[in-house]
């Protein structure tokens, strides 16, 4: 019976979402990361995944003067691509981008020490 990773490599998980890269990697997915989070999955670059943390940790700092919980815009790496999230649903992208940029950031150490 196949496993549901068998197919994938796992970057990082957490309650929100998954990052993953394809173990069959096709001209489209090469050296890229699938990120998969509600209901939506996008395939970004390194230099993308990195631009999108730091836009999130931005947007995160701002504080929002409103009395009831509101829905934050959120501007994704893909130009035309936009999502809607609630405070909670942003900590958990940008604790899952935080996880998939360390990995990254240790894969690189790795491969200039070996």
């Amino acid at each position: 019976m196949k496993d549901h990773y068998d197919d994938i490599n796992v970057i990082h998980y957490n309650d929100f979402g998954i990052a993953f890269s394809w173990k069959q990697n096709t001209f489209s997915s090469k050296n890229k990361i699938q990120l998969v989070f509600k209901d939506t999955g996008i395939l970004l670059s390194k230099s993308e995944v990195l631009s999108f943390k730091s836009d999130i940790e931005y947007l995160m700092c701002k504080e929002c003067d409103c009395k009831e919980k509101c829905k934050n815009l959120i501007p994704s790496p893909c130009e035309f691509i936009t999502f809607s999230m609630s405070d909670s649903e942003l900590t958990g992208l940008n604790d899952l981008l935080a996880g998939v940029c360390f990995s990254i950031e240790l894969n690189d150490i790795l491969k200039k020490i070996i």
